[in-house]
């Protein structure tokens, strides 16, 4: 089962490559790259909302919203913030390297998420060997940002 997830995981990467030029293009054609932001959200919203309707999942009662955690509100806003900037900066630097330095913060991020246990996150300790795969990704970045 663990590879299926690790295979998922490496589609939803590539869907995450392809959604960089595929939201620039909405900015080219869009007034303000927060209307090309707003656009995409709105799509993924409806596309979330067909994905529910279809294996039957009921809208959430008011119960379980109030039950939710402050910060778990959030999610959507950091979600705007990763798209917006890609609009903005990918057709400045190119798709490779605007992703590499992504992958990089996110390598830093759930490292000190995983260790630390933060957001109610389970404890992954960040061994010799995790922070050792940090540091060839942040290497690998580097070198993507400087090769253009």
């Amino acid at each position: 089962m663990r590879i299926l997830y690790l295979c998922l995981a490496f589609v939803a990467g590539a869907a995450t490559s392809v959604q960089v030029p595929v939201n620039a293009a909405l900015r080219t054609n869009l007034a303000h790259p927060m209307q090309a932001t707003f656009v995409s959200f709105a799509v993924g919203m409806l596309a979330a909302l067909v994905c529910c309707l279809m294996v039957g999942s009921p809208l959430p009662s008011a119960d379980s919203l109030s039950r939710i955690p402050w910060w778990a509100w959030f999610g959507g806003m950091l979600g705007m913030i990763y798209v917006g900037t890609a609009i903005i900066i990918s057709p400045k630097i190119g798709v490779a390297p605007m992703l590499s330095m992504v992958i990089a913060g996110q390598m830093v991020a759930s490292l000190l998420i995983d260790h630390f246990g933060l957001l109610h996150a389970p404890l992954f300790q960040a061994t010799p060997l995790r922070l050792v795969g940090a540091l060839f990704v942040a290497v690998g970045a580097a070198i993507m940002t400087i090769g253009k």
